[in-house]
């Protein structure tokens, strides 16, 4: 994804909203932009604590 694609994307939505990048899904150390999307994700303290702190709308950056 080039730069003004990534801007067009990003501009679709509030500007409010966090980003997050999302895991890598390859060895390199750096990874090609393919997508922007919005998702709603469970905020937790620990990846295997079951109490949920907030869910929140966000944005994720991928690779896929």
């Amino acid at each position: 994804m080039t730069v003004i694609e990534l801007i067009h994307e990003l501009n679709k939505y509030p500007s409010e909203m966090q980003v997050f990048v999302a895991e890598r899904k390859t060895e390199f150390a750096y990874g090609l932009v393919n997508s922007v999307i919005s998702k709603t994700i469970n905020i937790k303290e620990d990846p295997y604590d079951d109490e949920v702190l907030a869910i929140e709308q966000v944005l994720i950056i991928d690779e896929e």
